[in-house]
């Protein structure tokens, strides 16, 4: 069955890119994003590109592929730099299993589970079927292989009865089962509530979180929390950086509560949070300039340790973001006292 993956997988994307069907543009749409980043920090010079290709045949069938590995070391060798892969190749289609049922998406090759960033990031060969609509209730499972003899598997059920409350439940199964529940409900404009727990069934390790927030004028929104992860949290499908590594989902050893206030004007944004479990509280500061024409972002952050009266981090920087797309970062860290620089360009065709 993997061969016959790989196989599928790699023949669609030869007959998808090759000239001929390149040649009939009216029958072939090609989404892609192409991102690079040139950074030097703490005394060390390095590059990071990503790039993915999806092609859309009609209106139901999309084959894409993705690369990764291009990372450079500046200080070192080139030709002891990183080596390029192909990451994932996958073939994706949308439409009903059997005439007279709803529609359903079915992926075969490199998956794209998002289940939850705490237990169930998955991105391995397999095959996987999503928004089953049962009603108010959504279904989606997947089956794939981590290594020649290692199979992980799983599924979720999500359910809204009403936009003010959404439900979702997960579940993996590969070095030991894991198991994530979500939820969100909204029941004023002014007031969201989310909650999550996740566990893993053999280490008896688990993440419990508690958030709240409240828009109590419209320049200022109020936060509190509550965090308990335990010391050993670390699903082996878990991943804390999904989206952001400087704000993380989840920290193992976490335990107890947390304030936090963001404070939102035209060109300023102030963001505080107060953690009550480490007695630290981390701040980031934004202020829109205008010179010559020109906005740019002054941005000051920084980590306060209250218990020990003294900075655990301190950073300012300013950013600019061209009208050619560039994204443009210089700053200084306080702290190490040393300065860092940034050059990224992002482009989706």
């Amino acid at each position: 069955m993997k061969r016959i993956i790989a196989f599928l997988t790699a023949a669609v994307m030869i007959i998808v890119l090759s000239p001929a069907a390149i040649a009939a543009p009216g029958e072939l749409e090609l989404d892609g994003n192409f991102k690079t980043k040139i950074q030097y920090e703490n005394e060390q010079l390095t590059g990071k590109s990503e790039l993915s290709l999806e092609a859309l045949t009609g209106e139901d069938l999309k084959a894409g592929f993705s690369i990764t590995g291009l990372n450079r070391n500046f200080n070192g060798d080139w030709e002891n730099g990183g080596i390029i892969s192909v990451d994932k190749m996958w073939l994706e289609t949308r439409g009903p299993l059997f005439p007279g049922t709803s529609s359903i998406v079915t992926r075969i090759g490199g998956l794209g589970i998002a289940y939850s960033p705490y237990t169930a990031i998955v991105g391995e060969n397999g095959i996987s079927v999503d928004e089953i609509n049962l009603g108010p209730a959504t279904l989606g499972a997947f089956y794939a292989w981590d290594g020649p003899d290692s199979v992980v598997q799983g599924a979720r059920l999500g359910f809204s009865p009403v936009d003010a409350l959404r439900i979702q439940g997960s579940m993996v199964k590969a070095d030991q089962i894991y198991y994530d529940l979500q939820a969100e409900i909204a029941p004023a404009d002014f007031l969201k509530l989310t909650g999550v727990y996740a566990t893993e069934e053999t280490e008896e390790e688990h993440a419990m979180k508690v958030d709240a927030a409240v828009q109590v004028l419209r320049d200022l929104q109020i936060r509190a929390g509550y965090r308990d992860i335990t010391d050993n949290f670390s699903p082996k499908y878990g991943n804390p950086n999904y989206k952001d590594p400087k704000v993380p989902y989840y920290v193992p050893g976490q335990k107890g509560f947390l304030v936090g206030a963001t404070f939102k004007q035209p060109n300023l944004v102030v963001d505080g949070t107060y953690t009550l479990f480490n007695d630290q509280f981390k701040f980031e500061a934004t202020r829109t300039v205008g010179l010559a024409g020109t906005n740019f972002d002054a941005v000051l952050e920084g980590v306060y340790k209250v218990d020990t009266s003294e900075m655990g981090n301190l950073k300012a920087g300013v950013k600019y973001k061209a009208p050619n797309g560039l994204n443009l970062a210089v700053g200084y860290d306080f702290i190490v006292q040393q300065p860092s620089a940034s050059v990224e360009l992002e482009m989706a065709f």
